[in-house]
């Protein structure tokens, strides 16, 4: 009853638009067999004002939760709550129930007195025992002596709050203005992926719930100054960053004087986030802090300059072609103490080194090819239909190229012709780090190829989650539905194909570690790992856990990598000693193999890896 009452409250607080269920006639209680005409009665009431709802509740408890769906930001609809408010009571009494079946009393406190007759002189000579001065929740409940309760219209409202935010502007922070504080990021468990920073930091600031709330009020502030953050976003994804460098570095001094500016408490909040989209899965109302961050940053330099670091990560997808024709340079930089040097005073720690496996020439000893809708057309029907193009991404194909080749080996495995996408820009880092411009024109660009490739009926496949899920969800925030390129995950491809698995030739048993907006975001998709390794007689579970740490480049920002070790310690640390360098244990993230190998010495290899390895021994 508790898991479905848990759901139902998520439900209802996904709904969309301005009108949001709230829970202010919530808790109710009738005698269980006088519950049906109560109910009838409470519908017709909200009916005939209009209202949507929810109701859900305990049948046999006579307890009924009911969530009327309303405005508070119309100030024509705030009065709803007392109207509302009143009949609910009318009814509770008519059919000799209660106010309160479990919690929730709220401010519906003016009600005690009728609620609890003779016995409400008896609760106030309690609380004034105990609590004579009145500061324990006062007007809640109870009050000694003469002292006023709450009321339901008595006290402020969120949504008057909110009528101080622009509707336009209210619209574009959709994502992160809903949070109701309903506190579910507030979550301890290590072994659970939501909010990694808050767990490490235990500083509420570092939550979803804290980063919306000061979200909302640096938006009320700009609102105030008269500032349209919406037609300032506008102003600069269509200019040129150079106009307002004079600006941007008079506002950066003034700040190193330490010139007050509401927008620097956002700023340090929002740097905690590891944009690992965890919230997005797993709050109760889809809260989207990401997203919101994104935004954020951008106009934040707007205003500030950007550390030099931000522009090294935004240009990291568009070099990395040019760095993997040099990889023994790049590496020999990385690796020398000067390199080191120099790209910690730029603020980045950690850095990788490239594969250094030439990729055009392994492509060709294996015959694949580059896609292009060419050479697709060409084929016929029956060889488009089992064409795989493998879609490129940043990191697996400069840091982990035999990976990349390790998936496009599996594919021409299992009978289907693979080809390896023209390598473009994912966008991803630009978007992380609020150069939304930018990150507009890579994914249009990319997204039209991806869509050309598709039009061929072959099938786009994606290697690193965040990388490929990026096209599900910050893609459908910067381009039109009808824009947005279909690539699937590689479990969501195997789990379309399981029959041409074959069985392994020797059983064993495996753990995977999925990449945590893989497992929030994309959580349907776990399954179709467990089933394709099931198909070849493997077992595979998927462990509980919480964050790596990494999330792609926060766990190389020289100030949060500290923090990076502190969350790899609370979850995934004891995962990977408890497997050791068994291979047993496997994890989907390239971020995350990337964290397992610095921080524990231990490399973890992909699903497809094994798959592959258990492919060649069935042969």
């Amino acid at each position: 009853m508790w898991e479905m009452r848990k759901k139902a409250v998520g439900l209802l607080g996904r709904t969309q638009g301005d009108k949001r269920p709230i829970p202010f006639v919530e808790d109710t209680a009738v005698p269980p067999e006088r519950l049906a005409d109560y109910i009838a009665e409470f519908r017709a009431a909200l009916d005939a004002r209009g209202l949507d709802y929810g109701m859900f509740g305990h049948v046999d408890a006579g307890v009924l939760h009911v969530r009327p769906a309303i405005d508070l930001k119309d100030p024509a609809q705030e009065g709803l709550i007392r109207e509302v408010t009143e009949e609910v009571v009318r009814l509770t009494r008519k059919y000799g129930g209660l106010l309160w079946g479990e919690h929730g009393k709220g401010v519906r406190s003016e009600f005690s007195p009728a609620v609890f007759g003779p016995l409400y002189p008896a609760l106030q000579e309690i609380k004034a025992a105990f609590d004579p001065r009145n500061q324990l929740n006062p007007g809640k409940i109870a009050t000694p002596g003469s002292g006023d309760l709450l009321t339901v219209d008595g006290v402020p409202l969120r949504g008057a709050h909110d009528r101080a935010i622009p509707a336009d502007v209210r619209a574009a922070y959709d994502e992160s203005l809903h949070c109701n504080g309903n506190g579910a990021c507030f979550n301890w468990n290590p072994d659970d992926a939501m909010c990694p920073s808050y767990k490490a930091t235990r500083d509420r600031r570092h939550s979803p719930k804290g980063r919306a709330a000061l979200l909302r009020d640096w938006l009320r502030q700009l609102a105030a100054e008269g500032t349209d953050p919406v037609a300032e976003a506008r102003r600069l994804r269509r200019g040129s960053g150079w106009a307002s460098f004079p600006r941007r570095l008079r506002n950066s001094l003034a700040r190193r004087r330490g010139e007050p500016d509401a927008s620097h408490a956002v700023k340090e909040a929002m740097d905690g986030c590891l944009a690992c989209k965890s919230c997005v899965g797993q709050c109760p109302i889809k809260v989207d802090i990401p997203a919101s961050r994104a935004k954020f940053l951008e106009l934040y330099h707007g205003r500030y300059l950007r550390p030099l670091r931000d522009h090294v990560v935004g240009s990291i997808e568009r070099m990395a072609p040019l760095m993997m024709q040099m990889p023994g340079l790049c590496n020999a930089v990385v690796g020398s103490a000067l390199g080191r040097a120099g790209l910690r005073a730029v603020g980045l720690a950690a850095t990788p080194t490239l594969s250094g496996l030439n990729l055009a020439r392994e492509l060709d000893l294996r015959g694949v090819r580059v896609a292009t809708p060419a050479a697709l057309d060409a084929l016929d029907a029956a060889d488009r239909a089992r064409s795989v193009v493998v879609v490129q991404d940043a990191f697996t194909s400069a840091y982990e190229t035999r990976l990349v080749l390790d998936l496009l080996d599996l594919i021409a495995g299992l009978g289907f012709r693979p080809w390896l996408a023209p390598y473009r820009p994912n966008g991803k880092p630009l978007h992380v780090h609020g150069f939304l411009g930018r990150f507009e024109r890579v994914a249009r660009t990319n997204a039209a190829m991806l869509r050309e490739l598709s039009a061929t009926g072959a099938t786009l496949v994606g290697l690193d989650p965040p990388m490929t899920l990026t096209y599900r969800a910050e893609y459908a925030g910067a381009l039109d539905r009808s824009e947005l390129p279909s690539v699937l995950l590689v479990q969501e491809w195997l789990g379309r194909h399981l029959d041409a698995l074959p069985t392994a030739a020797e059983p064993a048993d495996y753990r995977l570690l999925p990449h945590c907006t893989e497992r929030t975001t994309a959580a349907a998709s776990l399954p179709g790992w467990q089933a394709a390794f099931a198909r070849c007689g493997l077992g595979l579970s998927v462990l509980p856990s919480g964050c790596c740490g990494m999330a792609g480049t926060y766990g190389h920002e020289a100030e949060h990598r500290a923090t990076s070790e502190r969350i790899y310690g609370q979850s995934w640390a004891k995962h990977v000693e408890e497997a050791g360098a068994t291979g047993r244990l496997l994890a989907t993230g390239y971020s995350c193999r990337s964290q397992a190998m610095l921080v524990s010495g231990v490399r973890l290899p992909h699903p497809v890896q094994i798959l592959l390895r258990h492919l060649g021994a069935a042969a």
